[in-house]
């Protein structure tokens, strides 16, 4: 197999990240490169290439990461390989417009047949926190998306809970605030909030003060490897109410109970059908909160808490999905 990962930029790869772990363990096997989305070009001939880098065949030690950087860029055609691993997250830097166009030539590889993962037009679909309403109503909290502060206000005041409030684009729980419904400072977050853009008031989640969990998916079932499902805690820190793992969270072992196991078998095959191959869900109680189907991350500390490879298992499942596509 000839893979491909596109991530944001190759100077934020790091060796513990998932991205990682998934080309060190299918160099393993097959032909790996990586590259960031600036480094794609479609020429005039009409090809789409990329100036990546070699994953090395030899995976271990720490500085794996720091090689795949120093190796020399070579010109891959991406028409001629067998998948492109999309690995980007347009919410984690400032250029849209490398994330647009990276995300149009993916759909053009696609059109000529080359398996492109997680699939673009369900990446698109799935880009923004509305992709809930997508899903069953009863698997997530109540939630108001708008920039109406009058009717947010009123969602926030007539809650029998806290609500969380943060803007409908973001990540790694950048511009998140729980509110009390007679908070002091509502009217000062909202005008932060829809200043820019849309919000979501989304009510709290029973046991959002414990954190939450994040369970991976592939094809829209849950990971297992040895009857050991791949899902990690994510406990607040200190004087924190924000469970990322950037936010000062930190990782738990986790068990999914029967109300969690049911919710994500119901909102599977909707993420199936989207093309979305591998993908995050946050769980608060039995709701979820946020699907993440960029990059999403937690696999290191999932093989470390059940003590088995998950990377390499997504990989097998690449392999997998590869052999239908080819059907």
């Amino acid at each position: 197999m000839r893979l491909t990962i596109l991530v944001n930029d190759l100077e934020g790869l790091e060796t513990r990240q998932t991205t990682a772990l998934l080309a060190r363990s299918a160099a393993l096997r097959h032909e790996v490169f990586l590259c960031g989305v600036c480094d794609l070009s479609r020429t005039p001939d009409g090809a789409v290439v990329a100036a990546a880098r070699r994953a090395p065949y030899d995976t271990t030690g720490s500085d794996w990461d720091d090689r795949v950087r120093s190796a020399p860029p070579e010109l891959v055609e991406l028409d001629g390989v067998d998948v492109l691993l999309m690995r980007t997250n347009p919410g984690r830097d400032h250029k849209p417009w490398a994330h647009e166009t990276a995300m149009c030539l993916a759909e053009l590889l696609t059109e000529r047949g080359v398996l492109v993962l997680n699939d673009p037009n369900g990446l698109r679909r799935a880009s923004s926190k509305l992709y809930l309403s997508f899903l069953p109503p009863e698997t997530s909290p109540a939630t108001l998306v708008s920039r109406d502060r009058d009717a947010l206000r009123d969602f926030v005041r007539e809650s029998e809970r806290r609500s969380v409030l943060k803007p409908l684009a973001g990540s790694r729980g950048q511009g998140v605030f729980v509110v009390k419904p007679k908070d002091p400072n509502l009217n000062v977050i909202l005008d932060l909030l829809t200043a820019e853009g849309f919000c979501v008031a989304q009510e709290c989640a029973e046991g959002s003060e414990e954190g939450d969990t994040r369970a991976i998916l592939i094809d829209g079932q849950l990971l297992e490897v040895d009857d050991r499902i791949a899902a990690v805690r994510r406990v607040p820190g200190r004087l924190e109410f924000r469970s990322n793992v950037h936010a000062g969270g930190k990782p738990a072992p986790a068990e999914l109970t029967r109300n969690q196991l049911a919710v994500i078998s119901a909102v599977g095959p909707r993420l199936a059908a989207d093309g979305l191959f591998l993908t995050g869900l946050d769980l608060v109680g039995d709701k979820i909160v946020e699907v993440n189907v960029f990059s999403p991350g937690g696999l290191q500390d999932a093989n470390t808490f059940a003590g088995v490879d998950y990377a390499a298992a997504v990989i097998r499942a690449l392999e997998a999905r590869l052999a239908r596509h080819r059907t």
